[in-house]
């Protein structure tokens, strides 16, 4: 066996340059910790940049804010509507690793790029002594007082020997869809919405009560004609796409995720190998189809694929507290309450390109501010049964939290988990992943880690209550407040709730939801 080749020593390693261990190492370091990041990469960000999904979904606060006004001064953001808050804005993935970086070094936390954790060494059955990493020089190691997993899937908890799960029980343990980012150049904007808003229009006026998009009706037409797998558009939004700033509307570049797997198996290497060649395949195809059949992409040019594969879940470490769909759902909050998530159930379905979403959950007795309105599921929403109980659906005028205690992985006493490997049920994680909570709870992690050191106790052994304090008081986070922006718009907007009749989600009428 190759060995140790170099000992780091810090108070908190941090293992996962996503936006979640970015916010924990820049949380840590500002409390005066010794922090080191480490990458497996070459720059930060995760998903967010190197996977081109560049767009801040979720409650906007804390250092997520921070990034966010930073992007902005940059002039690298891009904000959705003439509101004076952020809401969903786009940014330039390139400036968003740059700007990671240099609020993590800015911070006095350290940086290792290009090491991948391969090996986790316990002092004993409760506690890691260190993390080993494959690196150039062979291998390194680091050991350190307190360790914050924010791999995405979970792998310093696994090697650690934390119990964990992989996807959900109602999907027989698939995982959600899964998704490589691309980038692309060259889209005409007017010219597309200009005939996608004409083919609506003749379509209502034959008395269509719900038009399908322009690019999924020619879409049809190319899956028929043999030269396109399947579908990549929605079927009543057309093709989803994040605009890039600073790029013209008549030549302007984007990012999407609309190349979708399904039946995936997220912590099998041949699984994520068939879902990658899967995607390119469609990528290829569907590059084509736009510059022959769709007006306004006639000059398209896919410019890059993402570097990482597009994987929404995986290992959800079991914790002392597992968010549960029901949280979500019924706006819950808790005394130890760190982070919030203010948006719709957001399970990309497992099996079904049709559905796309399921965004409901199903209970017995739903209490709190659940939306209670039965819809109806189609066979397709449940391929392996229907669950018991009614449909239930996150408040558009409500939120829930996520409890410190959801970053406290069982069993391992020097460990913190932050982002998608949080201990959340399947349907709960999307209040984990994307990038608001993700480093909400980053956030919280690094502020715990100085917490718990300073009082020489173990992070389990902190009051909740207490860090929720802390970061209220100390870190500017007003958790003690609803949420603000665009949410306080939607809390009080007039307007009867009720299901969309497209997308699973429950909405006011007569207000973007989105």
């Amino acid at each position: 066996m190759q060995q140790i080749r170099r000992d780091l020593y810090c108070d908190v390693a941090v293992i996962g340059g996503g936006v979640g261990g970015c916010a924990a190492a820049i949380a840590a370091a500002r409390r005066g910790l010794h922090v080191t990041l480490f990458e497996k990469g070459v720059t930060l960000g995760g998903l967010a940049t190197n996977g081109y999904v560049p767009q801040v979904a979720g409650n906007i606060e804390g250092i997520c804010l921070e990034f966010c006004r930073k992007l902005d001064e940059a002039g690298q953001l891009l904000q959705r509507g003439d509101v004076d808050y952020y809401r969903n804005p786009s940014f330039e993935p390139e400036w968003g690793k740059l700007i990671l970086e240099s609020m993590v070094v800015s911070s006095g936390a350290r940086i290792m790029y290009d090491a991948a954790c391969v090996d986790v060494e316990m002092a004993d059955e409760n506690t890691i002594r260190r993390c080993v990493f494959h690196t150039k020089q062979g291998k390194i190691a680091v050991t350190a007082r307190i360790f914050i997993d924010a791999t995405g899937d979970g792998d310093v908890a696994e090697m650690s020997g934390v119990p964990y799960e992989v996807g959900g029980a109602d999907f027989a343990g698939l995982s959600m869809s899964t998704t490589q980012g691309s980038r692309w150049a060259g889209l005409n904007v007017p010219k597309y919405m200009e005939a996608e808003k004409a083919y609506r229009q003749k379509q209502l006026d034959e008395g269509v009560k719900i038009p399908v998009s322009l690019c999924w009706d020619l879409e049809e037409k190319r899956i028929a004609e043999g030269k396109l797998v399947r579908h990549v558009s929605n079927k009543y939004t057309g093709f989803f796409r994040v605009m890039i700033p600073n790029t013209p509307e008549d030549n302007a570049e984007f990012v999407t995720f609309a190349f979708h797997s399904y039946y995936c198996q997220n912590t099998d290497a041949e699984n994520i190998s068939r879902q990658i060649l899967e995607q390119h395949t469609l990528m290829k195809q569907f590059m084509l189809f736009l510059r022959e059949c769709v007006p306004g992409f006639e000059n398209i040019r896919l410019i890059g694929t993402g570097a990482l594969p597009g994987v929404r879940d995986s290992r959800r470490v079991f914790g002392e507290y597992m968010l549960k769909a029901a949280d979500v759902c019924c706006g819950t909050k808790f005394d130890d309450g760190i982070a919030r998530f203010p948006e719709v159930l957001d399970c990309h379905h497992p099996t079904s390109g049709t559905l796309m979403f399921q965004r409901h959950f199903h209970m017995k007795e739903p209490q709190g501010s659940a939306v209670t309105i039965q819809h109806g599921c189609p066979a397709e929403m449940h391929p392996f049964g229907e669950p018991e109980g009614m449909e239930v659906r996150p408040n558009p005028r409500d939120y829930c939290e996520i409890p410190y205690r959801s970053l406290l992985p069982r069993k391992v006493d020097n460990l913190l988990t932050v982002g998608r490997c949080c201990s959340s049920e399947f349907h709960a994680n999307g209040a984990m992943r994307i990038i608001g909570p993700a480093m909400g709870t980053g956030h919280a992690a690094g502020v715990a880690a100085d917490m718990a050191l300073k009082r020489g106790v173990r992070p389990r052994d902190l009051d909740g209550k207490e860090v929720r304090k802390v970061l209220i008081e100390e870190e500017n986070v007003p958790l003690d407040e609803p949420c603000s922006g665009h949410w306080a718009m939607l809390r009080n907007a007039p307007g009867e709730i009720h299901v969309a009749p497209v997308g699973d989600y429950a909405a006011i009428e007569g207000v973007s939801m989105f």
